[in-house]
């Protein structure tokens, strides 16, 4: 099967742009096809693909967190560099559409990496969040944001992407999802969107997309799990953080200690106390090298009552 064609507009006028938009299913509005989208219901799409909202824009009305998205996107970016300086983003200006599909894309950014394993041009889609709400995502994105980040991937015809979203808490935490490219999820996208203009043209709303567990599960790759209900380690992970306080706080004690000791005896190899017998001789270690691999590092995170992350460890 051949690849369709693509477009590319650049966008230098926002009434261009919005009449654009409305000759498509775009990513940011796909979400309501199966009712995931947390500002938009199918009615509403079908009123703004039909030019008939309130606002007469083609766009829905605007509330905080859409606009509280606005307004910290370049803070996020400028996160994102200080964070992975391998990536190199640049701001996207332009809309991308696949016409025979009638589905189109404003990405946030495109970004090029260092990283052999992500070659080529990747999508960074960027949100995000009140603390109560990351609380209630349970550290992981809703659906609807990762469809959107796999279709403007799809549309831009991108080999990879990320999902980024700031947590708008006191340390402004920065959370990183990886959207592979999905040769399965696509499908289920570009069949609920086929199915969507069909109903559309016919002068129906449109139903529900069939198959968001589907699609759900299709994106599920076993890399996050809710351990919520395991009462063991729900009871027992705050006391591994009292215990590695303890810890913390035994190494300085005796890194004080050791050095005190060290100064103590100056040059000496060796030393006397009662009780001990003590040794600082100078050691030959020879030149090993450690080959670089993978590994995996557990890391646990308390969430303060605002949402944002406490100390690792």
């Amino acid at each position: 099967m051949s690849e369709p064609a693509r477009e590319v507009r650049q966008i230098e006028s926002t009434g261009a742009w919005l009449d654009w938009r409305r000759e498509d299913l775009t990513a940011s509005r796909i979400p309501a096809l199966w009712n995931l989208h947390p500002y938009l219901s199918r009615e509403q799409l079908a009123d703004i693909m039909r030019a008939t909202t309130s606002a007469g824009s083609g766009s829905p009305p605007d509330n905080s967190a859409m606009r509280r998205g606005r307004i910290f996107e370049a803070a996020v970016a400028a996160a994102i560099a200080e964070e992975r300086p391998e990536w190199t983003l640049t701001k996207a200006s332009t809309y991308h559409r696949i016409p025979a599909l009638r589905i189109g894309c404003t990405p946030d950014y495109f970004a090029t990496s260092t990283n052999p394993r992500e070659p080529g041009r990747g999508i960074i889609q960027i949100k995000t969040a009140a603390p109560r709400v990351w609380e209630k995502w349970q550290g992981r994105p809703p659906l609807a944001y990762t469809i959107q980040t796999l279709d403007e991937a799809m549309v831009c015809d991108c080999a990879w992407a990320w999902l980024v979203i700031m947590v708008m808490s006191d340390s402004y935490p920065v959370h990183y999802f990886s959207v592979p490219r999905h040769a399965e999820a696509e499908a289920r996208i570009l069949t609920a969107a086929a199915d969507w203009w069909r109903q559309f043209d016919s002068g129906a709303l449109p139903g529900t997309a069939a198959g968001a567990a589907e699609l759900e599960a299709a994106f599920d790759d076993g890399s996050h799990i809710d351990l919520s209900e395991d009462n063991f380690l729900c009871s027992m992970l705050p006391e591994r953080a009292r215990i590695k306080t303890v810890i913390s706080d035994a190494e300085k004690q005796i890194a004080e200690i050791d050095a005190a000791l060290k100064t103590a005896m100056g040059s000496a190899a060796t030393a006397w106390l009662p009780g001990y017998n003590i040794s600082f001789k100078t050691q030959h270690r020879r030149e090993t090298v450690i080959a670089a691999r993978d590994i995996r590092v557990l890391r646990v995170r308390a969430v303060s009552d605002d949402g944002g992350e406490e100390s690792a460890a």
